[in-house]
């Protein structure tokens, strides 16, 4: 089943958000489809999985979504890293890290941001850093994201690009991480046309940011998500 995240991110109105996870609720989801909104709320939704934007690390920190709020919600999930929130905030990937430990001792599933830089061996040194000797004993999601892309509103990479990366980042995690069980998922500017040029490349899903703001503009990403997943 094709795997999509939807992230809403900071600047959509809340009560916008809530109207567009209600109507959600009942329409027809045949992906597996995880929804981001700003403010976590309860994970009770029967077609689609609520997950976190974003998670402390371990010290005391103020502002900051704790796991014990997160499992109080029923969220099992959540971004780590994201690669705005990186770039903007100016967080680095030990950070970035210190966050992905908290995620694994307190048993969430980690999404793993990468691709702040566009190079090739750039993009494996970040997931090495997050990666190395660190207990990973269950499914994690590593999303790769044309950050230019996000950032322009628009596609800027190639389809050669975007095949590269998967391959890179395949072999990387064939080579060197061979015992973790992860998915991989593609980023920056994903719709109705980028979707199914993922499935074809061998993406196991996609990360949508936060130009759908109702179900009616979402619908026809939607369609093909689900089309894909049959």
């Amino acid at each position: 089943m094709m795997l999509a995240v939807l992230n809403f991110k900071n600047l959509v109105d809340f009560e916008e958000q809530l109207q567009f996870l209600d109507d959600l609720s009942h329409a027809d989801v045949q992906v597996d489809l995880k929804i981001s909104p700003t403010l976590p709320v309860p994970n009770d939704f029967e077609n689609f999985e609520i997950i976190s934007q974003n998670l402390t690390i371990k010290e005391r920190t103020v502002g900051e979504i704790s796991p014990s709020v997160l499992h109080h919600l029923n969220i099992s999930t959540s971004f780590i890293g994201h690669l705005e929130r990186r770039k903007s905030l100016n967080e680095g990937l030990l950070i970035v890290r210190k966050r992905l430990e908290n995620a694994l001792e307190n048993d969430i599933k980690p999404i793993i941001s990468v691709g702040q830089y566009s190079n090739l061996e750039l993009v494996t040194e970040e997931l090495d850093i997050l990666l190395k000797d660190q207990p990973i004993t269950k499914p994690i999601i590593i999303a790769y994201e044309s950050l230019a892309s996000t950032e322009m509103g628009r596609a800027l990479y190639s389809i050669d690009e975007i095949r590269d990366v998967h391959n890179k980042i395949r072999e990387f995690m064939t080579t060197h991480y061979p015992a973790i069980d992860y998915q991989l998922i593609l980023g920056g500017h994903m719709d109705e046309v980028g979707s199914p040029i993922a499935n074809a490349i061998g993406y196991d899903g996609v990360l949508i940011g936060d130009r759908y703001h109702t179900l009616a503009s979402f619908q026809p990403v939607l369609n093909v998500l689900n089309n894909l997943s049959r």
